[in-house]
């Protein structure tokens, strides 16, 4: 709340001011938790003040970061709500960079993101199949409205999130514990985590 902040705000500025080594076992004691331990172990391994204030300088940041946040959800907090979306007549060009297209692409990226977690939570399962297994001739015949042909018109955002689905449910799940090759080790969600930054920043991936 908000008396929790101002009273993290006079803690972190009065390190800053008063560099003593007790006022830093004050700050320690005035934060969360975690921060405080962190502070506290730092302060054994360091007596720098300029390693000191660069950490205070990192907190503060972090805090505000996260102030400027809550701020932006809260006056337009409907935006980063998940909304009942009628995909099927939205297509790519409704995106971004489109005009208004803002709503739209958040919407379709929150769909996305459920279905990859659904997948990520069942990968785990052990009590799923480690492949969904059909012969490739069933693939082709199209089964269960799974079709591999490409249309010669563009697809609406709805047969999008169908093939996502479908792409997932037919597929290997490598990261299973019961897949074994040489050349996996199965998943790890910060790896996953940096691979959707990394593709976010790197429009080439």
């Amino acid at each position: 709340d908000w008396s929790l902040k101002r009273k993290h705000r006079y803690w972190v500025d009065l390190a800053l001011y008063a560099p003593a080594y007790d006022t830093w076992c004050g700050v320690a004691h005035g934060c969360t938790r975690k921060l405080g331990l962190k502070i506290c172990g730092f302060l054994q391994r360091t007596n720098s003040l300029e390693e000191k204030s660069r950490l205070v300088s990192a907190f503060r940041e972090r805090q505000s970061s996260k102030n400027l946040l809550s701020c932006e959800n809260s006056d337009q907090g409907a935006r980063f709500r998940r909304t009942e979306t009628d995909f099927s007549n939205l297509f790519a060009q409704d995106l971004l960079p489109a005009k208004n297209g803002e709503e739209q692409t958040a919407q379709f990226l929150l769909e996305v993101v459920d279905i990859l977690l659904n997948y990520v939570r069942k990968t785990f399962d052990r009590s799923t199949k480690v492949l969904d297994f059909h012969h490739p001739h069933q693939l082709l015949e199209g089964m269960e409205g799974f079709n591999l042909e490409l249309s010669d018109h563009p697809e609406s955002l709805e047969q999008i999130l169908v093939d996502c689905r479908d792409t997932l449910k037919y597929g290997v799940r490598t990261g299973h514990p019961r897949f074994f090759n040489q050349l996996s080790t199965g998943l790890d969600i910060i790896g996953l985590a940096g691979e959707w930054l990394t593709s976010t920043a790197n429009t080439n991936m």
